[in-house]
């Protein structure tokens, strides 16, 4: 919307120009710019909204407010230059007042000076506001209860769905029931995983990882769900939530502003998470973020993270919020080609509306008993984690815990750390990042007695027959 108002304010500076070349024309105060602003407000009061942060009008559409791209708003300050000036005309006024108050100056005029009136400006926290409100077609969903209302304006809802709900999935169900191996608790929880997106809450601070080889249906359950969800739903790029040597712009964070279900799909072998960034944008906090050639705003992140992928990105540090964050969906079939239907996702678009229906009975359930993984879900989850757990399996393989009366200096366990992750292949950093991992898992950082040296207790290494595994490696 930037290059909108760059239009405007190259409007108003040749009017500037054309006024500095010509005499001073004297209005009617009725016809000032103030008052044909006044004017356009008295008109538009209820339809059109202005967002400063964002550079954007909104008008509202009978369902929601819709942004205008197409200098519609511009367009209805032009219609209230041109009767203004025709009152002149009939009245006999002056031909130069006329042609002054139809002027780009004029028409730009109105419009900025609407922008500020209170009855137009809104502030970016005001949209989209309620986590409990669905916009559909056919209304509004109010899902804590599940029931449909008229829309409203005051609402102040941007987005709708594709559909509204009702009816049946049969077809739906059945794939389901394919790809997840007729497991009637997996396929419970996926209910309750896209009832949970359809609302603004975050209460959880999960992440979905659908993980399977190719060929098992995950890209049609994801890109399914993303089309229903319409404007709620955002497809983000897969780089976003991986670790990169160049910073993300953060424009790639003003796009996800809004949404209930971000969604990426295509993980590359050798991929890391971008674990800060996963854990800012799950975990509830204000996030800043700017649209091209606007100014910085913060926002709530109001959406849960679906990505699918047929590789599992790695882990540098599995601690108690990622454990808290995770939750790996397994698609463990793979369909043979022969029984691969390619209409299945124009099958389904029959039943957008029945699936809809379905997620928000899930949103209910939900509500009621949390997301509440099955063990398929679980069991998945602890794998991942355990395999990209290297503190873990360091203190598995080189350690002993839990006898509080021992003691380890932080050197040395840093260099065995080293040497370890050397012979694994995993990623040791420094002793201060190794620190920091231990005292996360519980163990209290104190000083040795005697020579006064930082040292864990309730940690000591385990005595082996060599003490650089390169020995081993060696042969």
């Amino acid at each position: 919307m930037g290059d909108v108002h760059d239009l405007l304010d190259e409007m108003l500076k040749r009017g500037r120009q054309a006024d500095e070349s010509a005499e001073a024309i004297d209005r009617p105060i009725e016809y000032a710019d103030e008052s044909l602003a006044l004017r356009f407000t008295a008109q538009h009061e209820h339809d059109l909204r202005y967002v400063h942060l964002w550079g954007r009008w909104l008008r509202w559409d009978g369902r929601r407010w819709r942004t205008d791209e197409t200098l519609e708003t511009f367009d209805l300050a032009r219609a209230i230059a041109r009767a203004a000036s025709a009152e002149i005309v009939e009245r006999n006024g002056s031909a130069k007042v006329a042609s002054s108050v139809a002027s780009a100056k004029t028409i730009a005029a109105i419009e900025r000076l609407a922008r500020a009136d209170r009855r137009h400006a809104t502030r970016t926290e005001d949209w989209d506001a309620d986590p409990w409100l669905l916009n559909t077609p056919g209304g509004t969903v109010d899902l804590k209860t599940g029931r449909l209302r008229p829309h409203a304006r005051e609402d102040l809802i941007t987005k709708i769905t594709a559909v509204a709900p009702g009816g049946a999935c049969p077809l739906w169900l059945a794939f389901l029931d394919r790809v997840f191996r007729s497991d009637q608790e997996l396929i419970a929880f996926a209910q309750r995983m896209l009832g949970y997106s359809l609302t603004g809450s975050i209460r959880d601070h999960a992440l979905f990882f659908l993980y399977g080889t190719g060929g098992n249906g995950k890209g049609v359950f994801l890109n399914t769900w993303h089309k229903i969800m319409g404007d709620y739903s955002c497809i983000a790029s897969m780089e976003t939530f991986v670790a990169s040597k160049t910073e993300r712009h953060p424009t790639d964070l003003a796009m996800l502003r809004g949404a209930r279900a971000v969604m990426a799909q295509e993980t590359e072998q050798g991929q890391r998470w971008a674990e800060s960034r996963i854990k800012a944008l799950t975990g509830g906090d204000a996030i800043s973020a700017r649209f091209m050639r606007q100014d910085f705003f913060t926002f709530e992140p109001a959406f849960k993270l679906m990505i699918a992928g047929n590789h599992k990105p790695s882990l540098r540090n599995v601690d108690e919020a990622v454990r808290r964050r995770f939750n790996l969906v397994p698609f463990t079939v793979t369909i043979p080609k022969a029984e691969r239907n390619p209409n299945l996702p124009q099958k389904l678009e029959a039943e957008w509306p029945g699936i809809l229906a379905w997620a928000i009975e899930g949103c209910l359930e939900w509500q009621r008993i949390g997301l509440a993984p099955p063990p398929a879900v679980l069991d998945a989850t602890e794998g991942y984690l355990a395999d990209e757990d290297a503190i873990g399996r360091f203190l598995d393989e080189r350690c002993e815990t839990g006898d509080m009366l021992v003691m380890e200096e932080v050197k040395e366990l840093f260099a065995s750390w080293r040497d370890w992750c050397n012979a694994t292949g995993e990623y040791a950093g420094s002793t201060k990042r190794f620190s920091q991992n231990l005292e996360t898992r519980g163990f209290q950082r104190i000083q040795h007695p005697s020579n006064r040296r930082a040292c864990f207790a309730g940690i000591r290494l385990v005595v082996r027959g060599a003490t650089d595994w390169g020995d081993f490696n060696a042969g």
